[in-house]
């Protein structure tokens, strides 16, 4: 009975990870317009061009050169 319960939390666990690494996956990156507004209300000492540099830092497409990603 017990050995049945683990299974089934087991399941349930794998099934959550898989599924959030599937939306993940499907959810394509925002573009600097949308994520303008986002990012002037956590940083709203910043102008519009160093919001764009940042973002630009933040998902370049070079690979691991800079690794002062977002966190």
């Amino acid at each position: 009975m017990k050995r049945g319960v683990f299974a089934v939390i087991c399941v349930v666990i794998l099934s959550f990870g898989i599924g959030t690494a599937v939306y993940a996956a499907g959810v394509g990156p925002s573009t600097f317009k949308e994520m303008l507004p986002f990012m002037k209300e956590r940083h709203p000492n910043l102008g519009d061009s160093e919001l764009e540099q940042m973002y630009k830092s933040c998902h370049q497409q070079e690979g691991i050169s800079n690794t002062r990603g977002m966190m």
